[in-house]
């Protein structure tokens, strides 16, 4: 299951959307666990931002609410072991966000199929 979201037109940080990212696949994990009736499989979170990984590994760093709120779903959703870092150009969910016609989209092989280390 793959979702893509557009920036809000109130001005944020990079920093501020990735970790909403990273809430929104925790979030998504968790529907999906329930509703297909999976539990104790092994569940890996790959993100291509190292401020999100770094916030997956802070437990008692203070931060302004927003962040604070949304890095509570995160440690509440998964684990911090679970968060692996992945170079952006073989993020296959990058391919959602970038700029470009229908044809090249659907011929991205790498959003159904993920990256070759994979």
């Amino acid at each position: 299951m793959g979702k893509a979201r557009v920036a809000p037109f109130k001005k944020t940080t990079i920093p501020r959307l990735e970790l909403t990212a990273a809430t929104v696949a925790v979030t998504m994990t968790k529907m999906l666990e329930q509703e297909l009736d999976i539990m104790n499989n092994k569940v890996y979170f790959w993100t291509d931002s190292m401020s999100v990984i770094k916030c997956c590994a802070y437990e008692t760093s203070r931060f302004h609410t927003f962040e604070a709120n949304q890095i509570k779903i995160i440690h509440e959703g998964s684990d911090r072991k679970q968060w692996k870092y992945v170079d952006t150009i073989s993020n296959p969910a990058d391919g959602a966000s970038r700029e470009q016609t229908v044809d090249k989209f659907l011929q991205n092989k790498r959003r159904l199929q993920g990256p070759d280390f994979l």
